[in-house]
């Protein structure tokens, strides 16, 4: 039978040390409390225990350490009353010291690298007045942040950049946290009547987490638009902003759209709705702003996925005459590619919490997903960026700190060693940091020899790595640990964040009408989709590429 106790928390900076008293419900965890408290702002993992980020050390009357606990700290951390918040059912008054992993300064990549003859776009806006300039707001819905970007319809020039962390993240950092909380809190009747009605905002208080996270992102865009509405005017009173096109992964797209998530955490994780969606927004003077909803795949192939590829020109058939598309900017006399050679496939690698992935001839296209988990990030608990674990990864590997089991040289295999990473901050890896990269490497580089043997083994032409992890890629690092094969050294290139930029291109091409909804639709019919799991190489290949060494 749970009881009301007294907590004494201590926060502590650089300044001063703040003591806060609060009653907590002794049957419910620590977290509980503090989110309901308002102390914090995230739950990191959606409380289940895996990221290791919401440490606090109790210093008088610590709760028996859980499973999760034991994971998570030394045996020397735990009799000094260290526990993670979200497992912690303290019982009694106690004093407890906060000591959460402060998140990393995450950097929200905007560009596009020049890959398609598009050297002139991503400019500054002139400031010469045009008229009849028609505008976009093109939207990357990430997991973690949201990125905007106002562009210019004609030319795709960059008038302004919106970013923002993802207001979701009080419900867990990634897409399963958010699907859980969805369906364990459902979504309010009335509140759904109230917005379909449009008549108020909805209550949060009497709402379901499912539309709670819905309202929290429509208000981060409804602000970035508001922004690019005044810059619009500020620059050209005649100017037009035309429409929206938003690219998420399918749960975040489903969780703006209001549909359910029920299935998308349940095999065999049955989506509601793949194709493009639409609907309208409010702006300026009551304006109603036509939006685009990129279509997915599958349930872990959204469509933040899919404008990445037509961005890449990687859609089955969406080049001129239906043939391959060829990249005109790195074209040389003997009509090569810059290391490529014709005749070959392309392929997309976007790394992250997930591994998405997809090869393509130009007509026949296969697509996959594996599930990285943290461990780019340095492990449950750590804050590293996913390039600088690649890249310090390979170090401990060439400096013999490390053989190509994985298995550390004495002393850090009991102490772990700490390093510097190419932006800059320092981590500190043990064994367990460096077996949870081996096993994700693992999973991500099984899926590409799975993608290509599915194509039938043919020459590589050209290898694209998006997102931010693949911005920031030592490819020398990828393949010094075996992420990457070594012959793709040549036709490796990262390729900025494809999702924004081929959100504005969708849009812009479906507001325009080049683009219909019918033939996009084609595109996407034949498609395939696999499942790494149920493929029975994956297995054989997950143990070969458990080594850390070049293939």
């Amino acid at each position: 039978m749970s009881e009301t106790i007294q907590l004494t928390l201590i926060r502590e900076n650089k300044e001063e040390q703040q003591k806060i008293n609060v009653t907590h419900d002794s049957g419910m965890t620590l977290m509980t409390t503090l989110l309901q408290k308002e102390l914090i702002t995230g739950n990191f993992c959606g409380g289940r225990g895996t990221c290791g980020r919401c440490r606090v050390q109790f210093l008088q009357s610590a709760p028996l350490p859980t499973s999760r606990d034991r994971q998570a700290f030394t045996p020397d951390e735990l009799r000094l009353g260290y526990r993670l918040a979200c497992m912690a059912k303290p019982g009694n008054d106690c004093v407890v010291r906060m000591d959460f992993i402060k998140p990393r300064e995450l950097e929200i990549v905007t560009e596009i690298c020049d890959v398609m003859n598009v050297s002139e776009k991503n400019d500054c806006l002139s400031q010469e007045k045009e008229e009849g300039i028609h505008y976009l707001a093109a939207v990357d819905l990430g997991t973690t942040t949201i990125a905007m970007q106002l562009m210019e319809m004609e030319s795709g020039r960059v008038a302004d950049t919106y970013c923002a962390m993802n207001p979701q993240r009080s419900y867990g950092a990634d897409v399963l946290s958010r699907i859980q909380a969805a369906n364990e809190r459902p979504v309010d009747e009335r509140a759904v009547q109230e917005r379909a009605a449009n008549t108020e905002t909805v209550n949060e208080r009497t709402a379901g987490a499912a539309d709670i996270m819905r309202n929290s992102v429509w208000k981060v865009i409804e602000d970035g638009l508001n922004r690019f509405w005044a810059v619009c005017h500020e620059k050209n009173p005649e100017a037009a902003l035309c429409c929206m096109c938003i690219a998420g992964n399918t749960t975040m797209e489903h969780l703006l759209m209001g549909l359910s998530t029920k299935e998308l955490g349940k095999s065999p994780f049955l989506p509601v709705e793949l194709g493009l969606q639409r609907c309208v927004v409010p702006i300026g003077d009551a304006a109603q702003l036509p939006v685009y909803v990129a279509p997915g795949i599958s349930a872990f192939v959204g469509g933040d996925i899919v404008t990445g590829l037509y961005r890449l020109k990687m859609l089955p058939l969406c080049g001129t005459d239906n043939e391959r598309p060829r990249c005109d900017t790195c074209s040389d006399s003997d009509g090569q590619q810059d290391g490529f050679q014709s005749g070959g496939v392309s392929l997309l690698i976007d790394l992250g919490t997930n591994g998405e992935m997809a090869i393509t001839d130009g007509r026949r296209m296969v697509v996959t997903a594996t599930a990285a988990g943290p461990a780019f990030e340095g492990g449950p608990g750590k804050t590293a960026a996913g390039s600088d674990m690649v890249a310090m990864t390979a170090l401990l590997l060439k400096e013999g700190i490390i053989d190509e089991t994985g298995l550390m040289a004495d002393p850090y295999f009991e102490e772990g060693i700490t390093v510097s990473g190419h932006s800059g901050a320092s981590i500190h890896l043990t064994q367990k940091d460096i077996r949870a990269l081996q096993m994700a490497k693992a999973a991500v580089r099984a899926g590409v020899e799975i993608l290509h043997q599915k194509m039938g083994c043919p020459f590589v032409e050209r290898v694209w790595l998006a997102g931010g992890f693949g911005y920031y890629l030592d490819v020398d690092a990828a393949i010094a640990i075996g992420l990457l094969p070594r012959e793709w050294k040549s036709c490796t290139k990262a390729a900025g964040n494809t999702s924004l930029a081929g959100a504005f291109e969708m849009g812009a091409d479906l507001w325009n009408g080049k683009l219909t909804e019918e033939a996009l639709s084609e595109m996407m019919q034949g498609i395939e989709s696999i499942n790494l799991a149920e493929q029975p190489e994956f297995e054989a290949l997950y143990i070969r590429y458990m080594t850390l060494k070049s293939f």
